[in-house]
């Protein structure tokens, strides 16, 4: 078994901006910089601002399968906040959902969601308001975990299910879907070992496998799904021709649920450009995209 170097993407800093902006009536007033809260630029979940929202709905849903977490904090594992990042659009009045998921048919979502506040004023505000939001959104993908006692097997195609309920339920505006995962599931039609190259055969026989077990509320609902192939430094190591191959199948699998998908793989070792804490700077080999 190939054992990759350690390592983990640094945590990034939150970026200090002034607080007393003059959406103050909506937003919190805690200064960041002095250990407040990191989501201090969103919108409170009282206030007539985000009760009044009519912005888009995202679902970010985060793998935390045994396959991408591990015990020792001096392995690598997947960096979701950082492949999320950037990815995830900010809009005035948009809400954001963020569950962590493993082998279990549900999610554990939030009890309030994140709201982005108006997106107004000059240039430079916007930029700052947007920049606060993105910064909450990693925040919080760094902080979501999994309730103990659920499996650390992988369904991703539960998650995906159980995120359709969910956005049914949500009210009006548009919605979709973000799912941070390796891809590697290890329940239902879509297992697969690491490590392992596909055939255009394996694909189409896995895909009409799945037929049964794909989600159906999914229709219309935009999915994104970044880092497939990267695992925690505990599992083998898998080829950039077997993480291109995983990349295809989900390609082929997210176009029997919805019409529009993107699929972004992630690099063998790493898919976050940067140095780790525990370990020296490394070359992270690019993501490459795909869009049907």
């Amino acid at each position: 078994m190939t054992m990759r170097k350690p390592g983990r993407a640094a945590v990034a800093a939150v970026t200090a901006m002034a607080a007393a902006l003059s959406l103050s009536g909506c937003l919190s007033t805690v200064d960041p910089t002095d250990g407040g809260d990191p989501c201090w630029a969103m919108a409170e979940p009282s206030s007539s601002a985000a009760k009044a929202t009519t912005g888009a709905t995202h679902a970010i849903l985060i793998d935390r399968s045994g396959s991408t977490v591990a015990e020792d904090t001096a392995d690598f594992v997947p960096d979701w906040a950082r492949s999320l990042r950037l990815r995830v659009p900010v809009g005035s009045g948009d809400r954001y959902l963020i569950a962590p998921f493993a082998g279990e048919r549900f999610l554990s979502w939030p009890d309030q969601a994140l709201v982005a506040p108006p997106i107004r004023g000059t240039a430079t505000k916007q930029n700052e308001l947007k920049q606060a939001v993105t910064d909450c959104i990693e925040h919080s993908v760094r902080e979501t975990a999994l309730k103990k006692g659920v499996s650390r097997r992988t369904d991703v195609l539960g998650a995906l299910h159980a995120a359709g309920e969910q956005l049914a339920a949500e009210r009006g505006g548009a919605k979709d879907i973000y799912v941070a995962t390796d891809g590697y599931a290890s329940e239902g039609c879509a297992r697969l070992k690491i490590g392992r190259e596909l055939s255009d055969d394996d694909i189409t026989r896995i895909v009409d496998g799945c037929r049964a077990e794909l989600p159906r509320n999914l229709r219309g609902v935009p999915v994104h799904i970044v880092g497939i192939g990267t695992s925690s430094s505990k599992m083998r190591e898998a080829s950039p021709a077997a993480i291109a191959s995983v990349g295809r199948l989900w390609e082929a699998l997210c176009r029997q649920m919805t019409e529009t998908c993107s699929v972004r793989t992630g690099g063998t070792t790493d898919d976050a450009a940067g140095p780790s804490p525990q370990a020296a700077p490394r070359t992270s080999r690019p993501e490459r995209e795909r869009n049907t």
